[in-house]
């Protein structure tokens, strides 16, 4: 055998592993370089065999057409450019490198060297792909250097087709020159190194796209492998040596037939049928791939409309649910703005008619306090929906945690019968609560989550109890515990006689977004989650969920929840301790006054400076303001103060850049200053975030004054702390101007827009009462407004979301304020799209929200038109912050 037998030979031996290890890989994980090199690979073995197994038997090159000749090979280097294209396309590679048209002059030269062998036809075809295959594959690699330290993907691939394309442009020029002997002729070597190139191909494949390392396959693939892959191997041998053994049958017959004649082509025949046996090597594996394709696509239309059905099922529960929640949160809501309507009125009569007799006013007061004592339960029961909203992305999250107190058992009894007795008697239901009376009442847990889980299933019997009763009893089960710890386990039972729960869905009670008997419960409110929380807490704080329920007849269910005694004082009559405990309240009584403390409040909307100053007021603080960052620096430069609170989100410089500014200034007053961050941003780590950026603490809005007060303390030196009762010397500060007595104002109508634009009673909330307050409030508000029109308008013409965001923020606070309640519901929306940056939202809703902030001011004008802010003195008091 000579040394070009044993180079075809090694060409067809190593097409063959190459194409094997690129249709195995194919088996395992679809994607288009797979699929090209496997074309690639096919191409080359369409040519490689017919001829290498020609040399073997005739001891020469084939005497075909061209076209026949190449037709394999001019099909695989189409397919390598269609590889390294969809390279480029995954990878975003849009730019093309100069320097990557290198090759172009020398293959040009090439080409005309080579022209009169092989045909022009296939020359040309050959060289110009094989000319775009060394472009593309450089261009690859230098792109890879400029983007190597952003982590870009290694060029496997393109190294290795550059070495194909540079071995097989070399072995066509040395053809074009004569070389003294075979052995010194460098094409057979060239060749031999190109040959390599086919099983470097898919390795490089495998190490460009980690194939092997994950979860490449599907169940359905790796079945058609272990079937497919003996019987590809199996046939493509007995083809293989098929075809050589009929090769040779046919050259020694065709020899025997024409042994006289001296030239002839009957030999033709040979290649042409090694063609075919080639031909259909390529057939079958083509077969194997549309069947293993076809498999997998079958595979993959059932598993996406299995993931089409599901999402159908979520979003179906999640646009009930969200179509729900406005009705669960207006239901405490209404709770607690009836029974504030009912303290105002209470409080206006026994102003207006004060008694001569000590019992009247009494039982006025006392009435109040229930009142309060419902504004207070309701109130918790809002925020629990809204907490449910929140529990719900953290417990999913993983990371809801549980927070342990000391807690009194009597608060929680008697918060949950005053907030499901209001529900209850609005459907006709009798609700009871039936308590131990041996039970302990000084617990300690976590009360806000013990609240969730009875408040969760109390609502869902009220719910779904057409009529008959609700009631909860509460019992407990001791617990061992150590010597210096005593632990029990709280049995709360609710029980209804509502329509219960089939034995079927009673799998699916406590998961997410689920609705049981959906078509005899449509008209029943729910967000679908209350189950899911409360299964969730019960597990999480070590206790047990359970239902017992007769369909149609009524359903309870059972949790218990372990928790710690802290004494041996006992439950009684949990409704009489509460009352007690209301009657013990006191007056709250400022805590301290700091004459000498100094304090800085930074807020761009006016009306909160003011709120803040007003709360603080008697305190005798000395309180500077500034309306921005900016503004903040200058006053922080030239005075040290005690405390500085920083509003978070204002225009041209946020929060956390102003104090950063302040403490970073090398000669500034302030870098020791401790600096408390002012933001509604209330959600789960948001006080961690903040912190994390250098704020010494944080306060959510809208500002408890407690808490404020709280805070102040704190972090004022306690050297410039007064008890609330001492002697406090005079102060030497600026008086303000003189002015003349305001007249006595005509008592307003309750609320004097018909138009439902201003709710005068809703904003009478804010101002404590105060209708002169109110007027000033109105008269700040129509201030303002020029320089927030201008800037509301800058922004919006401008497409600058962060800016218009801050802005219609201001505004959606500021028009609650003063009771204007629709525009700040359209502000809450514009500043949440100008979050995300939802411009379609905003420019629709824009427009809209301008016309009305003009309908506002011109009631604002009508209802105070002699009124500007210049005439009111800026110390006033609020005893509200702004609403967020």
């Amino acid at each position: 055998m000579g040394i070009e037998e044993i180079n075809n030979s090694i060409a067809i031996l190593m097409n063959l592993v190459g194409l094997m290890l690129c249709l195995f890989m194919y088996f395992k994980r679809t994607n288009n370089p797979i699929t090209f090199a496997t074309v690639f690979f096919l191409g080359c073995f369409l040519s490689n065999y017919y001829w290498g197994v020609y040399v073997l038997v005739m001891h020469d090159d084939p005497s075909v057409s061209s076209l026949l000749a190449y037709a394999g090979w001019n099909v695989a280097f189409v397919m390598i450019v269609l590889l390294q294209l969809s390279l480029r396309k995954e990878i975003g590679q849009r730019s093309f490198s100069p320097l990557a048209l290198l090759p172009v002059p020398l293959n040009i030269l090439q080409l005309i060297k080579y022209l009169e062998f092989g045909g022009i036809f296939n020359n040309i075809w050959q060289v110009f792909w094989a000319n775009a295959v060394a472009c593309l594959a450089l261009d690859g690699i230098l792109y890879y250097r400029k983007t190597r330290a952003k982590g870009s993907r290694f060029p496997y691939i393109n190294i290795v087709l550059l070495l194909y394309v540079t071995l097989e442009f070399a072995t066509w020029t040395v053809t074009c020159f004569d070389w003294p002997s075979d052995l010194l002729d460098p094409y057979y070597y060239l060749c031999f190194i190109s040959y390599i190139t086919y099983i470097l191909i898919p390795v490089a494949i495998s190490k460009e796209y980690a194939i092997g390392k994950g979860k490449g396959n599907t169940n359905s693939r790796s079945r058609l492998a272990k079937i497919f892959k003996p019987i590809y191997i199996v046939f493509v041998l007995f083809c293989c040596f098929g075809g050589y053994f009929i090769a040779v049958w046919m050259r020694n017959t065709l020899t025997a037939a024409i042994a006289d004649a001296e030239e002839t082509d009957a030999f033709t025949t040979i290649a042409v049928m090694l063609f075919i046996v080639s031909f259909i090597i390529v057939a079958f594996t083509v077969t194997i791939i549309l069947i293993v394709s076809s498999e997998q696509k079958a595979h993959e239309r059932e598993e996406l409309a299995k993931a089409k059905q599901l999402a159908e099922n979520s979003n179906a529960a999640k646009s009930e649910f969200l179509a729900n929640m406005s009705h669960e949160i207006r239901t405490p809501i209404n709770a607690v703005l009836g029974m504030n309507e009912m303290i105002l009125q209470e409080s206006l009569r026994a102003r207006d008619t004060l008694p001569q007799s000590k019992i009247e006013p009494q039982a006025v007061f006392t009435d109040i306090c229930t009142y309060a004592g419902n504004i207070d339960s309701a109130g918790k029961n809002l925020l629990s929906i809204i907490n449910d909203i929140l529990d719900f992305s953290k417990i999913e999250a993983g990371k809801l945690e549980i927070v342990e107190t000391d807690y009194s058992l009597s608060n929680v009894l008697n918060d949950l019968s005053n907030m499901i007795s209001f529900k209850a008697a609005s459907k006709g239901l009798q609700f009871e609560v039936h308590a131990d009376s041996s039970l302990p009442n000084a617990l300690h847990g976590d009360e806000v989550r013990v609240r969730q889980i009875v408040t969760n299933l109390l609502n869902n019997a009220v719910k779904y109890t057409p009529k008959g009763s609700v009631q909860l009893n509460v019992s407990e089960r001791s617990l061992a515990g150590n010597e210096n710890e005593k632990r029990t386990e709280l049995v709360f039972s609710v029980k209804d006689t509502g329509i219960g729960i089939k034995d079927v869905d009673k799998g699916r009670l406590f998961k997410k977004f689920e609705r049981m008997d959906i078509e005899k419960n449509s008209s029943i409110e729910g967000t679908g989650l209350g189950l899911a929380i409360t299964g969730s807490l019960v597990e999480m704080m070590g206790g047990t969920i359970s239902v017992d329920s007769d369909y149609g007849h009524g359903s309870t269910f059972t949790a218990t929840i372990p928790q710690y005694v802290l004494s041996d004082e006992r439950l009684g009559d949990f409704r009489e301790r509460f009352q007690k405990s209301i009657s013990a309240l006191e007056v709250k009584q400022e805590p301290f006054h700091a004459p000498d403390a100094h304090i800085l409040v930074v807020d761009d909307t006016q009306m909160n400076l003011t709120v803040v100053k007003g709360l603080l007021k008697k305190t005798m603080i000395d309180i500077d303001t500034a309306s921005s960052g900016t503004e903040a620096l200058a006053m922080a430069n030239s005075k040290v103060y005690d405390v500085i609170l920083m509003d978070q989100r204002m225009p041209e410089m946020d929060g956390t850049t102003a104090m950063r500014l302040i403490i970073d200034d090398r000669y500034g007053s302030n870098k020791e200053t401790p600096f408390i961050c002012l933001t509604a941003d209330a959600v789960s780590g948001a006080k961690e975030r903040y912190l994390s950026e250098g704020f010494s603490d944080y306060l959510t809005k809208p500002l408890d004054s407690q808490a404020l007060e709280e805070m102040l303390l704190k972090f004022i030196p306690k050297d410039k702390i007064m008890p609330a009762d001492a002697e406090i010397p005079p102060i030497k500060r600026p008086a303000p101007e003189e002015k003349a007595a305001d007249p006595v104002p005509e008592e307003k109508a309750a609320d004097p827009d018909p138009s439902g634009l201003i709710d005068r009673k809703a904003a009478l909330q804010f101002c404590n009462g105060d209708e002169d307050f109110y007027d000033v409030l109105l008269a700040e508000y129509q201030k303002e407004s020029v320089k927030k029109k201008e800037a509301l308008t800058k922004s919006f013409q401008e497409k600058d979301w962060n800016t218009y965001g801050v802005h219609v923020h201001s505004l959606k606070s500021t028009s609650k304020t003063i009771g204007a309640t629709e525009l700040s519901e359209i502000a809450r929306r514009l500043e949440n799209a100008a979050k995300d940056e939802n411009a379609v939202l905003i420019e629709a809703e824009h427009d809209r929200m301008m016309r009305m902030y003009e309908d506002v001011l011109a009631l604002v004008h009508e209802a105070e038109p002699d009124m500007t802010p210049e005439d009111e003195d800026e110390d006033f008091e609020l005893f509200e912050f702004t609403p967020e």
